[in-house]
């Protein structure tokens, strides 16, 4: 009896899920173009470990928060190999994501063209103990009273970007699973589905030190709503920068940036909604990228003066 009743419970759980599932959005690829295609890879602010932090719908209690590590670097002439972790929770619904990139660069004089393939591990687990440990819910919160796994499984996403001068294009595959989806000591089972995600991009050069990057992104998938995203960032002398986007009909996506220095690189970004109420839709992301080439850098740089001052002593 326990059993079916737990496995009623996923099955109910679990097909919200299906149609909603995609990979987590994200804003920092204004300043970490890999985390917006997995061919970027060894090919953009390499040697730059990027940690973010994003909060969605913070007037809803329970709303999706997400954690992301990566970095990413060249791999001899050509190629270019990375990582990333994402810890995704809505709700009682946890994801984490393990992925391992390598990309490969084709180029001539004028067109580059960036394959990148990501494979990595995924698993889901619904938090039944929160959620039956509420007093307002009437369930007997002996039935079930601890978190309920799914299966490891292996996933992938596959992308192609096409570079000729400033102009940037390309398309990626994602959430490209092995299977079907298993939970523990349950019957329930899902294969969540391929998302796609286009984007272009040109980066036009203005006056002295200042550069505008016009943008366009567009996502879509099997029972996932396309959407499509309009923006653009401003740069000044590679210190401050700051972007506006809108996304859909009703978000619009406001953000800003600067370099702390050689090593540091700091970006914040609010998303909000006109549509809804700003009290109840509202969207923070804040990501810290460390450049290590720059620590490195520091340290030889001081290797060799201390060399030298004992030559010259």
């Amino acid at each position: 009896m326990k059993r079916l009743i737990l496995t009623m419970v996923i099955s109910l759980l679990a097909i919200s899920a299906i149609y909603a599932q995609q990979w987590p959005l994200n804003d920092n690829y204004y300043i970490n173009k890999y985390s917006l295609s997995s061919a970027y890879a060894g090919n953009s602010e390499n040697k730059n470990v990027f940690l973010s932090y994003r909060r969605d719908w913070t007037g809803v209690a329970n709303a999706p928060s997400t954690i992301r590590l990566s970095y990413h670097d060249g791999f001899k002439s050509n190629a270019g190999i990375g990582g990333k972790l994402i810890m995704d929770r809505i709700g009682i619904f946890k994801n984490f994501y393990g992925m391992a990139t390598y990309s490969y660069k084709l180029e001539s004089i004028k067109q580059k063209i960036l394959f990148g393939l990501s494979l990595g591990l995924n698993q889901t687990s619904i938090d039944f103990t929160d959620y039956y440990g509420d007093p307002n819910f009437d369930l007997d919160p002996s039935l079930i009273n601890s978190d309920v796994n799914s299966k490891v499984k292996f996933i992938s996403d596959f992308s192609v970007i096409y570079i000729q001068g400033n102009f940037h294009s390309g398309i990626m595959l994602s959430n490209i699973s092995f299977g079907d989806y298993n939970f523990e000591n349950t019957e329930t089972e899902y294969n969540p589905f391929i998302n796609f995600q286009y984007h272009a991009l040109y980066t036009l050069p203005l006056k002295e030190r200042w550069i505008l990057t016009p943008s366009v992104i567009f996502r879509g998938g099997k029972h996932f709503r396309n959407k499509l995203e309009i923006g653009s960032q401003i740069e000044y002398n590679e210190k401050f920068w700051g972007n506006l986007a809108l996304r859909g009909k009703n978000v619009f996506c406001v953000g800003f940036g600067l370099n702390a220095g050689e090593q540091i690189v700091v970006n914040y970004s609010y998303n909000f909604a006109t549509n809804i109420a700003v009290n109840t839709f509202q969207n923070h992301e804040l990501t810290v990228g460390l450049n290590l080439s720059a620590f490195s850098k520091k340290s030889d740089e001081a290797f060799f003066e201390e060399k030298e001052t004992a030559y010259n002593y």
